[in-house]
């Protein structure tokens, strides 16, 4: 003999419940269910003589406000959308990115040596400085002129690498609060204006482990996306 099936009388649809002359019943405005009036409580108050949730919605656990609102926050913190809008070395982001610090003025100084066509002026912003290249004459490759953009630093003391806001509620990054100045060189590196061994040669070596992310994997994605421009 096969096992015996329970149903429960809740979850079975009883269409003479609203497809009779005379209502014998309603929706559940909470699960959606057509029921009979037994399934609802009396209540004078309305119309029907019943309430409009069934006895299963009213005796099911509600949530407060802030449990609510939690439950919302961790869905969409783990939604699927969310995960992809994180960064594949999110955690990373998020350590002391300081390395080795250096003051904007003698990062110009040094940059300056050995890009001498760099032109440094006032950026939109109050205390930034917007970084310029220079080349005398209309370059293809500058959109037929003689300058090109190269990003911007922020006088002060300049972290090694880039700095950043969160998202806090999703752990999403946004921007950066202040730029490092390997993530200046990295435009230069990546605009053909200068070379590694040029960078290596006035600045030194990366440090921390947080260079191989923040740094040589991005000259490697650079590398590589030459060497496929050429074949």
């Amino acid at each position: 003999m096969g096992a015996r099936v329970i149903v429960d009388e809740f979850d079975l649809i009883d269409y003479e419940a609203g497809a009779s002359d005379e209502i014998l019943g309603a929706e559940c405005q909470s699960c959606a269910r057509l029921l009979r009036w037994k399934f609802f409580p009396r209540d004078s108050s309305r119309k029907t003589g019943h309430g409009p949730q069934c006895y299963k919605c009213l005796e099911a656990p509600r949530l407060s406000i802030e449990e609510h609102v939690s439950r919302l926050s961790e869905m969409n913190y783990n939604s699927e959308g969310t995960k992809r809008q994180r960064h594949s070395e999110q955690e990373t982001f998020h350590l002391d990115r300081s390395g080795q610090q250096m003051q904007a003025a003698e990062f110009l100084v040094k940059l300056r040596n050995i890009c001498p066509s760099l032109y440094a002026t006032q950026g939109g912003i109050a205390g930034d400085v917007a970084l310029y290249v220079t080349g005398g004459v209309p370059n293809p490759e500058w959109n037929h002129r003689d300058f090109k953009y190269l990003g911007y630093l922020t006088f002060g003391l300049m972290p090694e690498y880039s700095e950043y806001e969160f998202d806090k509620q999703r752990d999403i990054l946004l921007r950066a609060t202040n730029m490092g100045w390997r993530s200046v060189l990295l435009r230069f590196i990546e605009s053909k204006v200068l070379t590694e061994e040029q960078c290596d040669k006035e600045f030194g070596r990366p440090s921390g482990f947080i260079a191989d992310v923040s740094w040589f994997k991005k000259l490697q994605q650079f590398r590589t996306s030459k060497n496929l421009y050429f074949l």
